[in-house]
């Protein structure tokens, strides 16, 4: 097959025919342009079915907006790329509109399902902001719990007696975490306190950590959160459609042919 002896491309001198990387393809299960267009596939597919409109106006607008993300500002630029990776202008109209579609779909499987999910899994994103100091017993970390308790300060207590030098020198600090971040006893107390108490110890690892909780946000269905549940719900529907869809990867037996 003339087609497999085609060189895919050259490093360094050594060139790759397309044989060689549909071979590297199968053996490590890895080949994201099949599986990319596989995808694209089932997409287009679902539009197709429901009728999902992408008219001129839009898909040009999509197209500008995909130039102006690949740096290409001018006319003269985009020819230039499209000339130097074999594509055509009709190429790039194509893609934008295959995007629009794919924007188009994912409303269509996940908008009534958001607001569901997020109700079912609420919990899920509590966010609450905190500060670590670790000790070797139990025995140290209730004796600075009552140092704090009569006023002593976290942030130089942390810096000071801390095992844990990654946060240590941050007078403890760690961030942001969820719940599934910490364990039973370390969500309950720390999602129930209040903001600016401590709480612990509690045992982490081969140590004892007292948490102090600067802040707790109980989560809400802001415009971010709602993008990346669609996001996520999206992904969770397009894998098992690919899942479920007859494919049928040709190139695989053409490699197989090969003697």
């Amino acid at each position: 097959m003339k087609a497999m002896e085609q060189v895919a491309l050259s490093v360094n001198g050594t060139e790759w025919r397309l044989r060689d990387i549909l071979k590297l393809a199968a053996m490590t299960g890895r080949f994201t342009t099949v599986e990319d267009g596989i995808r694209r596939a089932v997409i287009l597919a679902v539009a197709e079915q429901h009728g999902l409109p992408a008219d001129e106006q839009e898909w040009k607008a999509a197209a500008n907006a995909m130039r102006q993300q690949m740096g290409l500002y001018s006319a003269a630029e985009t020819k230039a790329w499209l000339r130097r990776h074999g594509l055509a202008t009709t190429d790039l109209f194509e893609e934008a509109r295959a995007r629009l579609l794919t924007e188009k779909v994912k409303r269509l499987v996940t908008e009534a399902r958001v607001d569901a999910y997020f109700l079912e899994n609420r919990l899920a994103f509590d966010r609450a902001c905190v500060s670590q100091l670790a000790l070797r017993t139990r025995e140290q970390a209730l004796e600075l719990r009552f140092q704090l308790e009569e006023g002593g300060s976290f942030y130089e207590l942390a810096q000071t007696y801390s095992v844990i030098g990654g946060s240590r020198y941050d007078g403890g600090y760690v961030g942001w975490v969820g719940r599934a971040e910490l364990s039973g006893e370390e969500e309950a107390l720390v999602f129930g306190a209040e903001a600016g108490s401590t709480v612990g110890p509690f045992p982490f690892g081969s140590c004892y950590r007292l948490l102090h909780v600067w802040e707790v946000n109980s989560a809400a269905l802001t415009g971010e959160l709602r993008l990346q549940l669609a996001d996520q719900l999206f992904e969770a529907w397009l894998d098992e459609a690919v899942n479920q869809a007859n494919v049928d990867v040709k190139l695989w037996r053409d490699l197989a042919g090969e003697a």
